[in-house]
């Protein structure tokens, strides 16, 4: 990665700028289930389907969570990549940036490059639009995977606005750190020695990036956060019990429940979250 000098870069590959996450690449154990989990909790709608995986959308710029079947044998749930929008996207001068700085871009349709980042983690440098699942597969079209009607779009307890942050565990948060603020031009937003947070977008977007618990640790994504609209606390903490979840306080700005799949999804505000919250002696919501 990038030389530096008592913190200071000697290089800078600052190349793109990061707006949004494109999406998150969500494996479950039962697509249609975890579908309507999202619509009806969250708001989210969905916007493709074939009947085998879809994409539930929400925000503005527009992001997105594909959910497709697990890869795993006990149908374990796992997020297998997540993708990042970079603004003024040309595909030919972004693989000829990613081959120069020594990946080997991997093409996923004319609005993605797939690349495995510095940990060995999927990662999708993406257009800020004209991604969708199974872009990459030959003659793969939206057509006839629109959903319409109550299979579209329905009230949820919850209007989603944004992914708050995906939380990423990996062998060298400092590596980490570095390949996503000076490649992808993200902004180091939080640090204290032992993890950070780099920021990107409007409404702004994070990545939590903090040491991997895995025993041969192997970078993996720990859960993800998603911001809703007008959050207060103790409603929050109502309508989740009223959905038949068991909320786990994280700091004042955010509860923890788990999905069908027994995965850790954090609904938040859209301001006031950041690393190891629920772990701050000044910032608790219970006395």
């Amino acid at each position: 990665m990038l030389r530096r000098d008592n913190g200071r870069l000697l290089e800078t590959r600052s190349v793109f700028r990061t707006t949004a996450v494109n999406h998150i690449a969500y494996s479950v154990s039962d697509v249609a289930r975890s579908r309507d989990w999202f619509m009806d909790l969250l708001g989210m709608k969905c916007v493709f389907d074939d009947g085998r995986r879809c994409s539930v959308a929400f925000g503005n710029p527009e992001r997105a969570i594909y959910l497709g079947p697990s890869r795993d044998s006990g149908g374990k749930p796992s997020v297998n990549h997540f993708a990042i929008s970079i603004a003024d996207f040309d595909a030919a001068a972004v693989e000829a940036v990613l081959t120069r700085y020594g990946f080997a871009p991997k093409y996923d349709g004319d609005y993605g490059w797939t690349i495995v980042d510095p940990d060995g983690y999927t990662l999708q440098i993406c257009a800020e639009q004209g991604v969708f699942p199974g872009a990459a597969t030959r003659g793969a079209t939206t057509e006839g995977k629109f959903p319409a009607g109550s299979a579209a779009a329905r009230p949820g307890v919850f209007q989603a606005t944004a992914v708050n942050h995906i939380a990423y565990r990996v062998p060298d948060y400092a590596r980490s750190r570095d390949f996503y603020v000076d490649l992808l031009g993200m902004r180091l937003a939080f640090e204290d020695g032992l993890k950070c947070s780099v920021a990107f977008g409007n409404p702004e977007d994070a990545i939590y990036i903090n040491p991997s618990r895995q025993p041969d640790q192997k970078a993996f994504v720990d859960h993800f956060a998603i911001s809703v609209a007008n959050f207060e606390l103790e409603a929050a903490e109502a309508e989740l019990k009223r959905f038949g979840l068991h909320p786990e306080p994280d700091g004042d700005s955010a509860w923890t429940v788990l999905d069908p799949d027994g995965y850790r999804i954090q609904v938040c505000a859209e301001q006031g979250v950041y690393p190891g919250a629920a772990r701050d002696p000044f910032h608790s919501v219970r006395s």
